[in-house]
């Protein structure tokens, strides 16, 4: 296994002018000079993001595969990501000592993928998650550890001295957080969350997975829940969320429950705003993604569309 730390890189906010391409972050001062693409969360109310939804008819390395390849094909493939050279971050969640069939942590397999593309696309990868539980027992029990070493790119167990305050903007709740460096420094950043029950959240999915990322205590930003989630996402901005609806967890989450409680749906969910990604997720409970305070009050700030009928879908079957 490769666990060692990633060298610093630093970015810097320039405008594109006379484009429609928007902001363009260019880094600076990186050992390995790089080109960065547009930031793809969307920066205005009412934004529609294409969002690609894809499903198989089963869980096999080769037909996840076969998902994540098609899903990127709707954008355009991973070179409409990922240029040679970049830094990229990858965040799954990692939280917890737990196999991959008890749907806890994201799926080894899509990790493994997702990083060998982008490592094949010429960047350089690095996978982290700030756990809950042994950071050493979890790399390893969820099978991430064994899927970074797969793909021949680093894991690295979070350090503590690397976080940095940043102020959140118009924050609902929170004023600033500390926040993992190395994810700010990143060229381009991908979130890939599983999705399942959460007993304080009730669902946990890409927004919340941010915590993942964020220093501190854990305890403390479960006060006012909700409104810290949505000030996660206004702060911590991400490139490109995969979300794991291969296994999902449908009760006693994020830890807990049996495999009574784990429901296959066979997809993946692919795209740049992860209001809508979260609220399309939940339709998968069952539930409806107003009545989940946090994608609710996300969609009040003007944050992303949470009406699936009004989304910009790509259903696709494998």
């Amino acid at each position: 296994m490769i666990i060692k730390n990633i060298l610093s890189r630093k970015s810097f906010l320039t405008k594109a002018a006379g484009t429609i391409l928007g902001l363009l972050f260019i880094p600076g001062l990186n050992r390995i000079k790089t080109k960065k693409i547009i930031s793809t969360v969307p920066a205005k109310p009412g934004s529609n993001d294409k969002i690609a939804v894809v499903k198989s008819s089963s869980i096999t390395p080769e037909s996840i595969n076969k998902m994540v390849t098609r899903a990127f094909n709707e954008f355009g493939g991973i070179d409409h990501f990922i240029r040679k050279g970049m830094n990229v971050v990858i965040k799954p969640n990692i939280a917890w000592n737990s196999a991959p069939e008890r749907a806890h942590n994201t799926n080894p397999y899509l990790v493994e993928i997702v990083a060998e593309m982008c490592k094949k696309a010429g960047a350089g990868v690095t996978i982290f998650d700030r756990t809950c539980n042994s950071a050493r027992l979890s790399y390893i029990n969820s099978g991430i550890r064994q899927a970074a070493e797969n793909a021949g790119v680093d894991i690295e167990f979070i350090d503590d001295r690397k976080f940095k305050e940043i102020n959140v903007p118009h924050g609902l709740n929170l004023k600033k957080l500390s926040v993992y460096k190395p994810l700010l420094d990143a060229d381009f950043v991908i979130n890939m969350p599983i999705a399942k029950h959460h007993s304080s959240s009730e669902l946990t999915i890409s927004m919340k997975n941010l915590m993942g990322v964020i220093g501190g205590s854990r305890g403390s930003l479960h006060w006012n829940l909700h409104e810290n989630i949505v000030d996660f996402t206004k702060t911590i901005k991400v490139d490109l969320i995969i979300c794991d609806c291969l296994r999902i967890l449908t009760a006693h989450g994020p830890n807990g429950g049996s495999l009574k409680d784990v429901k296959e749906t066979k997809t993946i969910i692919m795209g740049t705003n992860p209001v809508s990604i979260d609220a399309y997720a939940t339709t998968l409970f069952g539930k409806s993604p107003s009545k989940i305070d946090y994608i609710r009050l996300a969609a009040k700030e003007g944050m992303g569309e949470i009406n699936p009928e009004k989304m910009n879908l790509k259903r696709i079957t494998v």
